[in-house]
């Protein structure tokens, strides 16, 4: 009975040791490490970053499930591309990570990238001043919700062969090119979006097919919402308002009015001479 007894327990002394051991922990950045990469690479899987505010410049690549958020929103924390020809974040061959509340600024690829990784969060950024604000590449099920993409050189969000994704209630503006741009992806949700002032198309499907598109707000773009080679694509409730091609035929048929109006008149004239 006593072996019995002290089995139990060093049984049970074991499991506690290796459940305090095994949980997640907070890691504080710059207060237990001075850089957001420092953090990442000595984190754990499941673990959370948490980021003061600052100003960091910094490439920050997570290939480990993690959590990465700021402690008070992109206005506190701003992360500029040390290199500028790498992406802010880059996320890779991930399942389940998340980064919340950072601006993501300065680089001539993107602002977060997510590259064959799944079951990510991106949420509540702000991606601007980047050659792309955020970019899915081969990544599924992961979910983009209250993020800021633009201004930016090129687009604000570009899904290329990502699939099941959902895009909520984020602000596309400003971009150079287009405002969300789908290639070769299909079957993704895009949901309560704002898409404005895009210089050319508020959202292009391009070869992306089954794509729900309900409720966004595509407004004062050259083009509102453009499909080329992409079917069976549902759209509902989606407002609509091109820039100029909404405006200028209305103009030109002002135009051919009074020049039919300034031609008949003239006839009359001759005629009459």
């Amino acid at each position: 009975m006593g072996k019995t007894l002290l089995t139990v327990f060093y049984g049970t002394v074991i499991s506690i040791i290796i459940t305090g051991t095994s949980g997640a922990a907070d890691i504080h950045v710059p207060d237990n490490y001075k850089t957001i990469q420092e953090a990442v690479n000595s984190a754990s899987p499941g673990d959370t970053i948490i980021v003061n505010e600052g100003d960091y410049a910094e490439n920050i690549v997570i290939s480990k499930p993690l959590t990465v958020k700021s402690s008070k929103g992109p206005d506190a924390s701003v992360v500029r591309a040390a290199v500028s020809g790498k992406p802010v974040f880059e996320v890779k061959n991930v399942r389940e990570a998340e980064i919340a509340g950072f601006t993501a600024t300065g680089s001539l690829i993107a602002g977060i990238y997510i590259d064959t990784s799944d079951n990510v969060i991106i949420k509540d950024n702000r991606a601007i001043d980047n050659g792309s604000g955020i970019i899915l590449s081969s990544s599924n099920n992961n979910i983009l919700s209250n993020n800021v993409a633009g201004p930016n050189k090129q687009y604000g969000i570009y899904l290329k062969s990502s699939s099941k994704n959902t895009l909520d209630k984020n602000k596309v503006r400003s971009n150079m090119d287009t405002g969300i741009f789908l290639s070769s992806s299909s079957y993704n949700s895009l949901t309560g979006n704002n898409v404005n002032l895009n210089k050319w198309n508020g959202i292009l499907l391009w070869s992306s097919h089954a794509n729900t598109l309900e409720r966004n707000k595509v407004l004062r773009n050259r083009f509102a919402i453009v499909l080329s080679d992409s079917n069976n694509n549902i759209m509902t409730g989606n407002s609509t308002w091109p820039n100029i091609y909404i405006i200028l035929p209305i103009v030109l048929v002002y135009i051919g009015i009074i020049t039919y109006l300034i031609q008949k008149s003239l006839f009359r004239f001759i005629y009459k001479l």
